[in-house]
């Protein structure tokens, strides 16, 4: 068990680094040329899930309350990206992350450092942006994760992971149009 422990740091980075490649062929023009540039010529990109959450309304409430998922990519050079994951339940804690990765070929795969219920850790996450729609991944019972030498949770088989359905994804929005106040 030793042994192998000494070698899992190693083949984490390997794998990742692989995946990186399998996925640079194409994805900085799925972050759209028609974004705002900023001063460094950095690439903005904004996506946001909103549904009114039904358990929060009844007859006497009079204000509606939302569950709210809000993304922001910053592509920077050589394919580089960072941002934010902000995950707003109505009713329950917020889980709110920052990230760091690469995009390349449709895909964004990036070490997301999250924060909820007191708790902070990293994990890996990955999305796919098709269009004007960002599709999370997830992972179906039968793809788990483990915890790196570095303390990071990876998906053990990401050609696993399942991104397109229908009744889940976030819509790309004008970042000057979101109200700071609702997604952060």
């Amino acid at each position: 068990m030793k042994e192998f422990k000494k070698y899992l740091l190693p083949l984490s980075i390997i794998i990742l680094t692989t995946i990186l490649i399998i996925f640079s062929q194409d994805t900085s023009k799925s972050l759209d040329q028609d974004n705002e540039k900023d001063t460094t010529s950095s690439l903005r990109a904004c996506y946001l899930y909103e549904n009114i959450d039904n358990n929060t309304q009844d007859d006497t409430e009079q204000v509606k309350r939302y569950n709210r998922e809000y993304i922001e990519f910053t592509l920077l050079s050589d394919q580089r990206v960072n941002g934010i994951h902000n995950i707003l339940p109505a009713e329950r804690d917020d889980n709110r992350a920052s990230f760091v990765g690469v995009t390349e070929g449709g895909f964004v795969n990036v070490i997301a450092t999250a924060h909820a219920e007191g708790e902070t850790w990293q994990e890996q996450r990955v999305y796919k942006i098709t269009d004007d729609k960002l599709f999370v991944g997830y992972q179906p019972i039968y793809v788990p994760q483990y915890q790196n030498d570095a303390g990071i949770y990876m998906y053990e088989d990401i050609n696993k992971l399942v991104f397109d359905t229908e009744d889940f994804f976030l819509r790309k929005i004008p970042c000057e149009s979101v109200n700071i106040e609702d997604v952060l």
